[in-house]
């Protein structure tokens, strides 16, 4: 007696396999008997069972399709099948005892490997092929030229039976009563180590702050009550300090066919690992402290950055930016989410350049905010497109249903609006013989006080127009969480931009701009839309020969060399993009945000 474990082939032969177990779990094989066996080649069963003292025939199922492609070698299970075609398996099965596979690998296409003996199944296997066969062909039929019996008498008692067969799995699985294998584990050290098993997983935890070595021995049985035991140490150490990033990989902007490789520098107690991203995306197989990327197209434009561990933690490095010089771009868009103090504005503005007409929308809105999350917006919003240096409204809007073009207003409306609802939009062309610069001034309007809006200005015309704008802005108050005023703006095209962004807050408390709570140390940093990325950031723009010379470029008002506002020039590729401009510190009050079209 004994039990005989196999491991099933579903990967190699699914449809045997899915036949095989259809008479399992209706128990069509309990009491079955092995049938034939020939000394140094196969035992069969499966074809028939025993009830009482009557022996009957198995009921087959439909043929299975022959799925030859594993070989009959000795210690797996195959099944049977007549000498008709290929095609002919349903029931009988059979465990080859010696290596077959010259003979049935090529004979009748092949005989079906399903499954393989596992651990010392096979001594109870060679044991039922050591038993006398013998010839009951005239009383039990043709199957039985050479059925093994116990003592060579034709009864129930001398039958080799298998008494049933069930499915198990063969490592330790949730909800299974048995299986093939179990696990145990030892700890020598439960001071220092906690090793646990979850199913066949072995997890091991420090036990607490003590340090020092734990061997951690993990023995494994299988049913036949064989053994195996393999045995490892493990050292806990006191947890270091994460590593820290000394260089940063740099931004590179390059001509297409190039190739550029980022680099990181970092201390801490090795060993380091290494993780580079493209947009916040892991790379795969980028785990060295270079990654390279070769002949350069505009595919890989994007925002490369590496995160650095070791034992005590990871920590990400600065962002690098990887552009190429191909293609062209603009700004198309400017949009500002900021929060409206009752008797304040919100403010953007924007420059043109070129010769002759601009189609744009303007928006004010605040009450459809409420349809995306935002939960104090500005119930009532009303503005005003002022031309740059004046004081006289161009065009205004209360309520966006007023307007007499509502037909094309929705079409060219980014998001719609709430029907009927008190946001402001207007859809207008504008003229560079008239005005180049423009502001729009959102205010609370009726009955409302305060809330957040968001003022859009979006450039309708095809991308080869002659009139692009040259520069957007926002002047607004900056708060903290939902109240950090974040304009936005969208880069069109198949090229990257170079930009000069600032936010400036104490020079504009001075003379000429005399703002009232302009607050006093601006910062800002630029994500990109839908990330949370830093690609670009700055506190204090440090007064650099650079920077005035982008000032110049743009025509951007000047700033002391020793204040707090902020300024940066990056170069980013298409897309969309935020400017989070706060105080530092937490602090609070009204800022300007620039963005300047750097390029010719």
């Amino acid at each position: 007696s004994g039990k005989i474990n196999v491991e099933l082939f579903s990967g190699d032969a699914p449809l045997t396999v899915t036949n095989f177990l259809n008479y399992v779990n209706r128990g069509a094989y309990t009491n079955t008997f092995i049938h034939r066996s020939v000394p140094g080649f196969v035992i069969q069963g499966g074809g028939y069972y025993l009830q009482g003292n009557s022996i009957s025939a198995i009921a087959a199922d439909a043929p299975v399709r022959n799925e030859y492609k594993l070989s009959n070698t000795r210690g797996t299970m195959a099944m049977a099948k007549t000498a008709t075609g290929p095609d002919t398996a349903t029931n009988q099965w059979f465990f080859n005892l010696a290596d077959n596979s010259a003979n049935l690998n090529n004979q009748n296409g092949g005989f079906t490997v399903f499954a393989r003996v596992l651990g010392t199944g096979m001594t109870v296997v060679d044991a039922i092929a050591a038993v006398q066969t013998y010839n009951a062909t005239s009383t039990l039929g043709a199957d039985f030229s050479q059925l093994p019996l116990l003592t060579g008498n034709l009864t129930a008692a001398d039958l080799i039976l298998i008494r049933n067969i069930t499915t198990v799995p063969v490592y330790p699985t949730s909800g299974a009563s048995a299986s093939v294998l179990t696990f145990t584990v030892q700890d020598s050290n439960a001071a220092v180590t906690t090793a646990t098993l979850d199913q066949s997983n072995l997890v091991i935890a420090p036990s607490s702050t003590t340090t020092g070595t734990s061997t951690i021995t993990v023995t494994v049985t299988d049913t036949h009550g064989n053994t195996a035991s393999g045995s490892f140490t493990v050292t806990v150490t006191a947890a270091g300090a994460a590593p820290v990033v000394t260089t940063s990989p740099t931004s590179q902007h390059v001509t297409p066919g190039s190739s550029v490789t980022f680099s990181v520098a970092a201390s801490g107690a090795g060993p380091l690992t290494y993780q580079w991203k493209l947009n916040g995306t892991a790379i795969a197989g980028a785990t060295g402290a270079t990654f390279a990327v070769t002949n350069v197209q505009a595919g890989n434009m994007g925002f490369y950055s590496v995160t650095v561990g070791n034992g005590g933690g990871t920590v990400d490095s600065d962002v690098a930016i990887l552009t190429v010089a191909t293609g062209s771009s603009r700004l198309t868009g400017l949009s500002t989410r900021g929060y409206v103090q009752t008797g304040g504005s919100l403010t953007p503005g924007f420059y043109l350049r070129g010769s002759g007409s601009k189609s744009i929308i303007v928006r004010a809105v605040g009450p459809s905010l409420s349809n995306y999350g935002v939960a104090s917006p500005l119930s009532d919003p009303r503005m005003d497109l002022i031309p740059a240096g004046g004081s006289t409204s161009l065009l205004s809007n209360d309520d966006w249903g007023t307007n007499s073009n509502l037909p094309a207003l929705r079409a060219a409306m980014p998001f719609p609006l709430i029907e009927g609802s008190k946001d402001a939009a207007a859809l207008t062309t504008l003229s560079t013989t008239v005005n180049l610069g423009y502001t729009v001034r959102i205010v609370p309007s009726g009955t409302a006080t305060a809330g957040i809006a968001l003022a859009e200005v979006y450039d309708l015309d095809a991308t080869t127009s002659p009139v692009q704008f040259a520069s957007l802005s926002t002047l607004g108050f900056t708060g903290t969480g939902e109240n950090v005023l974040t304009p936005g703006f969208i880069i069109t095209g198949d090229g990257p931009k170079q930009l000069l962004i600032r936010a400036v807050g104490p020079t504009l408390s001075g003379t000429p701009y005399n703002v009232p709570g302009a607050v006093a140390d601006p910062q800002f940093r630029v994500v990109p839309l839908g990330k949370d990325l830093t690609v670009a950031s700055n506190d204090n723009w440090g007064g650099t020969m650079a920077l005035q010379a982008a000032f110049a470029q743009t025509y951007a008002f000047a700033l002391p060399a020793n204040s707090l506002d902020a300024a940066a020039i990056v170069r980013l590729p298409p897309g969309g993009y935020t400017v989070q401009a706060t105080g530092v510190g937490g602090t609070t009050g009204n800022v300007l945000v620039e963005v300047y079209d750097m390029d010719p």
